[in-house]
């Protein structure tokens, strides 16, 4: 009798207070968002393309953290002159740099993704823009066509952070929008993305839920529209 009495003590006491879970060790995931935007009635100066590169570490228990880096290169005064062939001094702005410009220039802005990479192209994300960061690299909109690192313009300054797409001369022929819709499927060809599913979860946490911003599709058409 005594130790049937211990055993009921004992449960009870475990189903009071149950043991702690295991310890599970976090885990890391990364995620690529292109942006493309130009104005509406078409104007060629207001056509950018850049790009947010994710961290996500998770542990449990506890909320994730997020760690990005943001590609967007433009002149330092953040206006672009298409048919200037001298190089000007480039700056690469931040996300919310950059949506101010949009925001200034009454742009509309594209987005394709949240889409899970691998470890190594965000490493490259995060070396390239140390790279843009220390002057070494000058903006022209008629850059060198790859040739020459040193010089870039916005299309270039993201693509030289993948490893396949960095060997393109030049990665798409049109600018703006419709150039990014492009791009969007040259990454996807070439194999950037662990799958074409979107993590919509993430842009809560970027703060990108909230922006006017078009959500499009792999492969989907964008007209230029010139009024």
């Amino acid at each position: 009798m005594t130790s049937l009495v211990v055993a009921t003590v004992w449960l009870a006491t475990v189903a009071d207070h149950p043991p702690p879970c295991p310890f599970q060790p976090p885990t890391t995931r990364y995620f690529f968002i292109l942006f493309g935007g130009q104005s509406i009635p078409f104007i060629p100066r207001t056509a950018h393309t850049f790009a947010i590169f994710v961290k996500v570490t998770t542990a449990n228990p506890g909320p994730p953290t997020v760690e990005s880096v943001t590609i967007s290169w433009l002149p330092v005064d953040g206006k672009v002159h298409p048919w200037r062939l001298r190089t000007v001094e480039g700056k690469n702005f931040s996300l919310e740099e950059t949506l101010a410009i949009a925001a200034r220039d009454h742009l509309r802005l594209s987005m394709w993704g949240p889409f899970e990479i691998d470890a190594d192209r965000y490493t490259l994300a995060v070396a390239q823009a140390r790279l843009l960061a220390t002057g070494a690299v000058r903006y022209r909109v008629l850059d060198s066509f790859g040739r020459n690192r040193s010089v870039a313009h916005c299309v270039h300054a993201v693509t030289y952070a993948d490893p396949q797409l960095q060997w393109l001369r030049q990665p798409v022929l049109r600018v703006g929008e419709p150039g990014t819709s492009k791009l969007a499927v040259k990454y996807a060809e070439s194999g950037a993305f662990l799958s074409t599913e979107r993590h919509d979860w993430l842009l809560p946490l970027l703060g990108l839920d909230k922006q006017p911003i078009v959500r499009r599709e792999l492969g989907e058409y964008v007209p230029r529209q010139w009024r």
